[in-house]
């Protein structure tokens, strides 16, 4: 089986509600926020592959399924984070 690799060239769906999502929230140190919007998932962001308890917690959402659990993949987060970050900044600017 090809593992699923997350689509860092995607850009947030929703940047005007980036500050919710779980890269932005786990970028801010919320650890214990995070894991409150991911114990129940029900979706899987396309960009970073997280699995999250709805729609408006992740940047690009999917249905769930071959995401992973936050506390398998925290360590990775901060890197794609930053990507998402940059886009949306641009975004926000008009570029």
């Amino acid at each position: 089986m090809t593992p699923v690799k997350p689509e860092t060239d995607k850009t947030c769906t929703s940047p005007e509600k980036h500050e919710q999502h779980v890269c932005c929230l786990h970028s801010k140190g919320l650890t214990k926020t995070v894991e409150q919007v991911t114990d129940h998932p029900t979706v899987t962001c396309a960009i970073c592959l997280v699995n999250a308890n709805a729609p408006e917690y992740v940047c690009a959402p999917t249905t769930l399924g071959t995401g992973y659990h936050y506390s398998d993949m925290q360590g990775s987060k901060k890197i794609i984070c930053g990507s998402v970050d940059s886009t949306v900044k641009k975004e926000k600017l008009g570029q």
